[in-house]
């Protein structure tokens, strides 16, 4: 019975603890929208972001900071993409 009960918690956990992170980073998941990976968005990037953003994507939803429902400019202007895919390898070999 006590073996069950950790089977059914563990995926929550494990569901909970990628929120977490994700959330703590700040990121919001907005990372799949640098389609190119070079740490800016692009005004295509962007549209996509906002698209997601209209269409309920929740793990945008913490951008919306004024929480009206919308993304405005300076909403947008505060999303901070990752960092580029080449800047990432550089902090990997210089540690």
């Amino acid at each position: 019975m006590l073996l069950a009960i950790a089977c059914l918690c563990a995926p929550a956990a494990q569901a909970k603890g990628k929120k977490d992170k994700q959330t703590s980073t700040g990121t919001y998941g907005v990372a799949r929208f640098d389609v190119n990976e070079n740490g800016a968005f692009e005004p295509s990037e962007f549209e996509a972001l906002r698209k997601a953003f209209q269409e309920g994507d929740t793990a945008l939803k913490a951008l919306d900071t004024n929480n009206d429902g919308k993304l405005d400019d300076s909403e947008m202007a505060a999303i901070k993409p990752p960092a580029a895919k080449d800047q990432k390898k550089k902090k990997k070999k210089d540690a």
